[in-house]
């Protein structure tokens, strides 16, 4: 599913304010050996969501999202990614040096989507 263009936007803009401490978070996944495929969760509304531990609140930087940290083991334990889609999660993960995996949690438009780390990379695409 994709998303609709006004949660694209307004997920855009929250990343555009936290984006670098992400950034670092995932590093730190990667270089500690937590996981290789680290998954960022955004969450709009007040939902109890039960995944990933809590990273960024709303009224940390004045946004509209607050964003959990997760990986993909926690996913396939918690079945929201099968064990028979595992391969495919891993082939289409892009690039985590590059691209921040954000899993959206919106009511109806629950997706995956890659964001760039870099600004100025989503102009060229």
């Amino acid at each position: 599913m994709t998303l609709d263009e006004e949660i694209y936007k307004s997920l855009h803009d929250d990343l555009d304010v936290c984006r670098d401490y992400i950034r670092q978070i995932s590093k730190g996944m990667i270089k500690g050996s937590v996981s290789k495929y680290p998954i960022f969760i955004a969450i709009r509304g007040e939902s109890d969501f039960d995944l990933g531990l809590p990273l960024i609140t709303r009224n940390d930087f004045d946004i509209t999202w607050n964003f959990s940290v997760s990986h993909l083991e926690e996913f396939v334990n918690k079945k929201i990614v099968g064990t028979d889609r595992v391969e495919d999660f891993i082939k289409a993960y892009k690039n985590p040096e590059q691209f921040m995996c954000v899993f959206v949690a919106e009511e109806g438009a629950m997706s995956f989507v890659f964001m760039p780390y870099d600004r100025h990379r989503e102009l060229l695409n």
